[in-house]
């Protein structure tokens, strides 16, 4: 997924500033996506640019002027053209992994700290999801469909995370008897 997909998408209903699309993010995107506020300021430029949003300069007391962002019809027409698209399988790139396959250089200690600090930011990532949830979607099935599917993109973050913790524990336990 690109950046600049997810800013068409958060642009869709709404213009919005940097500052905005960011507090978006950090709201209801964030399991799904993540990005700086540099990323995103770059990407809005460059969107901008290319024609994808127009850019109104609102002038403000004591403060930088904000610039505020609104879909344009290339900006449409690209988003519609790349929901069309199917996406390929995502890529596993996940570091963890090679290590594994290093395992017998992997130092123990190192290797046991590292397994437990990722497991306590995956349950910290799993109460932010579950806060999300009730938050946003206390009865998602009395929302509409298309209120309701950012919903299923949570569940997913869930089930994903708890699995890890799953494996971790896993792990943990079948190495430790091992031992």
């Amino acid at each position: 997924m690109s950046l600049r997909a997810v800013l068409l998408i958060t642009l869709k209903d709404e213009p919005a500033s940097g500052y905005d699309v960011l507090k978006r993010f950090q709201k209801g995107l964030a399991h799904v996506w993540n990005a700086s506020h540099q990323q995103i300021y770059r990407e809005l430029e460059r969107m901008y640019q290319a024609g994808l949003v127009e850019r109104e300069t609102v002038p403000q007391d004591g403060r930088p002027n904000r610039k505020v962002y609104r879909i344009t019809c290339a900006g449409e027409a690209e988003l519609k053209q790349w929901l069309e698209t199917p996406l390929d399988p995502p890529t596993v790139r996940i570091p963890l992994y090679a290590k594994f396959f290093a395992w017998e250089s992997w130092p123990v200690e190192a290797r046991w700290q590292e397994m437990a600090k990722l497991r306590n930011q995956l349950a910290e990532r799993l109460t932010t999801y579950q806060a999300i949830e009730q938050h946003w979607f206390s009865d998602p099935w009395s929302m509409p469909a298309e209120k309701r599917a950012p919903w299923h993109t949570l569940r997913l973050g869930q089930k994903l995370t708890q699995t890890w913790i799953e494996w971790i524990d896993e792990v943990t336990e079948q190495e430790e008897e091992q031992q």
